[in-house]
């Protein structure tokens, strides 16, 4: 039997989801990018789940972002996480990233789709697909300028440096930095609290708040403009790389073609 790439845990309105691969650091396989699409998209507004908290299994990461040595088959790893990202966004409940020492590369995604992000004092963020030869999905890097800004969304992908917690903090990636010991009391502390309040008129500010600041719709020909950029880096020899660099754990030598 396989073991569950997702636990799930019920407890006063409160869904605690886990991914479950400790020994990856949590990174994001097909199996789990699937799961929490599915389970995102399916909560709904009745009361019954008010919040939902999603954390890494154990204390070592949130997640280290995409596994690429994993085995998709015909699955694009790329659809599978646009669409876990835009299941939490659009998730009725209020979602809490519980991150403990590592959100990186889609691990940070994941955590910026969520509507807080509570870190402890060691943890890094950040996101680095301009070491691999990649440019990030247009759709991602306008939610990250939508929740820090232009200034510090450059600074974040231009980089690609895992930042400090506490930098972190300054740029407003995170909300909270506490010790590792009182992560998960903080974490449920703030779950609580929300889930107290009247949950029609939680899940309605949610939605009233994407609506006035998330909804800034791409028109086909912007969408078609920013995909043919994506493709001459996706055709590149720096891409190519990028890859063998990462597989082969030393620094890539990019000839900018």
């Amino acid at each position: 039997m396989l073991e569950d790439v997702l636990l799930s845990e019920e407890k006063d309105h409160i869904l605690t989801l886990t991914i479950n691969r400790p020994e990856k650091r949590n990174s994001l396989n097909a199996a789990v990018l699937r799961r929490l699409g599915e389970t995102f998209s399916g909560l709904k507004a009745d009361g019954i789940i008010r919040v939902v908290v999603l954390r890494g299994a154990g204390e070592q990461a949130f997640s280290a972002g995409v596994d690429l040595r994993s085995d998709s088959g015909e699955e694009d790893l790329g659809t599978l996480l646009g669409n876990a990202t835009d299941s939490i966004v659009n998730c009725p409940c209020p979602v809490i990233a519980m991150i403990y020492r590592y959100a990186v590369g889609a691990g940070c995604d994941l955590s910026a789709s969520c509507d807080f992000r509570i870190a402890d004092d060691s943890a890094r963020m950040g996101i680095n697909p301009v070491k691999l030869g990649l440019i990030y999905a247009p759709k991602s890097i306008r939610r990250f300028i939508n929740l820090i800004g232009v200034a510090a969304t450059k600074e974040l992908f231009l980089t690609g440096r895992f930042l400090t917690v506490q930098r972190a903090k300054e740029i407003g990636l995170v909300n909270q930095v506490v010790p590792a010991d009182a992560l998960a009391e903080t974490v449920y502390s703030l779950a609580q609290e929300i889930a107290e309040n009247a949950p029609l008129a939680v899940a309605g500010t949610k939605s009233v708040i994407n609506k006035l600041f998330y909804d800034q719709e791409l028109t086909p020909d912007t969408e078609a403009e920013l995909q043919a950029i994506v493709k001459v880096c996706e055709q590149s020899e720096d891409i190519k790389e990028g890859m063998k660099a990462f597989s082969e754990k030393r620094k890539p030598v990019f000839k900018g073609r």
